[in-house]
């Protein structure tokens, strides 16, 4: 299980570790992000902290309908307890989004310092 707060934005949170296989751990901060289609979103600076291995570009489409093209990597999260391979695509911020989710049900207390839990499904 997994747990995490809302901020004064109304932004679920929530805390993973993420690593290169191995190589390079770290606990990075996520908002969960439910309009997107990805595993997990990360910019480049924190990117670059790690030894991630270069997958494919690909074509997203932003939350304003804009269009781009973002590259992907292969990474490490912790997942249920479970090291987890994601793909990671460069994006504008820290996000979880529903490929990550699948197969968990997310609860969010919608009010700033509310909780945030997510939990495997059986």
């Amino acid at each position: 299980m997994h747990r995490g707060t809302v901020n004064q934005s109304l932004e679920p949170r929530v805390g993973l570790t993420l690593s290169d296989f191995g190589n390079t751990t770290r606990d990075v901060d996520f908002i969960i992000d439910t309009g997107s289609n990805e595993e997990i979103v990360l910019p480049r600076i924190i990117i670059d902290q790690f030894n991630l291995i270069r997958g494919d570009d690909v074509r997203i489409i932003l939350g304003n309908g804009e269009a781009t093209t973002s590259a992907t990597y292969s990474g490490q999260v912790e997942w249920h307890g479970q090291p987890r391979d994601v793909v990671v695509t460069e994006g504008s911020e820290p996000l979880i989004g529903m490929l990550l989710l699948e197969g968990s049900n997310l609860s969010v207390d919608a009010t700033p310092g509310g909780a945030v839990t997510i939990s495997e499904l059986p």
